[in-house]
């Protein structure tokens, strides 16, 4: 009992950190609007932006790792965590390198030092992060190995829908990455989704190999994977519409209702499925 109570409360706290890193990044942006508060925090808004943004992406595996913790167990927690961050790192630099899988793109110094210069240490751990909360809500679908590795992909994707314009535009100025043939999506060619659809199957189905997990295997990630999930997604949107993208908030919004509302369909109406006694027809 000791043990599970220190599991949900190290989860609580981590995620309260994250949340608060969030409102402040957000409240951070909504002060350029304050013509008294913005004169006074301009000259310093690089560094208030560089702050609360390395701090969102240093504590984002946490978040999920802390979540998932008690239901993998400490074997199964830290072989996930390597591997989907090896083959985010291995495709993030195939792509800055060759363009594959995602069309030519690279990283601006606005997220810190870079894996052999071209990708910051931040972006695997990211890919991680998201892909096991992805693999989790895939998998409440209920719609076997290959339909959850597909499944996963599409909640990457949506997750990918407000944060590229985010972070590809920044308002013009506060630009994360580029695409220099730019892309009709708000700067981005649809052909990034399509190396986004495939690093993430990719990483769903080493998942099974190294033993799979169970949808929402737990009470605390049952509850918690989509809000956690919710608020990566709702914070790029939130991004987008106060840099002026609203656009492309909208339809973020409009994917993460999508995506949140097939899972919870899915898993009530599961849920609530009477059970067949051996036997019956």
């Amino acid at each position: 009992m000791p043990a599970r109570l220190t599991a949900s409360r190290v989860f609580t706290g981590v995620f309260g950190l994250f949340c608060v890193t969030i409102a402040f990044a957000i409240l951070g942006t909504l002060s350029l609007y304050i013509g008294p508060v913005r004169d006074v925090f301009l000259p310093y808004y690089d560094a208030l932006v560089a702050g609360p943004t390395w701090t969102y992406m240093a504590l984002l595996p946490v978040v999920t790792f802390a979540l998932y913790w008690r239901a993998l167990g400490p074997w199964a927690s830290v072989a996930f965590l390597i591997a989907a961050s090896l083959i985010g790192a291995g495709s993030e630099l195939l792509g800055t390198n060759t363009g594959i899988p995602f069309a030519p793109y690279g990283y601006t110094d606005r997220l810190g030092a870079k894996i052999l210069g071209d990708v910051p240490y931040f972006i695997p751990t990211s890919w991680y992060a998201l892909s096991l909360l992805s693999y989790d809500l895939g998998g409440r679908l209920r719609v076997g190995v290959a339909g959850r590795a597909f499944a996963t992909a599409l909640f990457m994707v949506v997750w990918d829908v407000s944060l590229d314009p985010a972070m590809n535009q920044g308002g013009g100025t506060f630009v994360f990455w580029e695409y220099p043939g730019g892309g009709p999506f708000f700067g981005m060619p649809w052909v990034n989704w399509y190396g986004w659809f495939v690093t993430s199957v990719l990483i769903a189905l080493v998942f099974e190999v190294l033993g799979g997990m169970r949808p929402a295997p737990d009470p605390l990630s049952e509850r918690w994977a989509p809000t956690v999930y919710a608020m990566n997604v709702l914070f790029p949107v939130s991004i987008c519409l106060l840099y002026g993208l609203p656009l492309a908030g909208v339809i973020g919004l409009a994917a993460l209702a999508a995506a949140l509302g097939a899972v919870r369909w899915r898993w009530q109406t599961r849920r609530a499925a009477p059970a067949v006694s051996p036997g019956v027809a």
